[in-house]
């Protein structure tokens, strides 16, 4: 049973669930069987992928590091080595006094 709005169990269920969860984690052979098949569905490469890309999304970074590799291929490459020169420049060589970062 789920409360009205969808996707979240009723107070009882959740009650019904974390009963059940308590006595598996009691018992040590089932609790080896959980963490067995937790593992192996860890070294699932495929399962590895969409963790990574859950927490890109999550973080906004994905549809940032999208922005930026399409601007960066639409880019001619004479103007992209200019831009690594500059950024990959010291400091202190770019005319400005050696503190002043502004």
């Amino acid at each position: 049973m789920t409360k009205p709005g969808g996707w979240k169990h009723s107070q009882e269920t959740c009650t019904k669930i974390a009963a059940t969860r308590r006595g598996q984690l009691r018992d040590p052979a089932e609790r080896t069987k959980i963490a067995e098949a937790t593992k192996a569905r860890m070294a699932d490469p495929a399962v590895r992928q969409r963790i990574r890309e859950g927490m890109l999304r999550a973080s906004g970074s994905a549809d940032e590091l999208r922005t930026l590799r399409a601007v960066w291929r639409a880019t001619r490459s004479t103007v992209r080595a200019r831009f690594l020169a500059e950024l990959l420049e010291p400091i202190c060589h770019s005319g400005r006094p050696e503190g002043d970062l502004s």
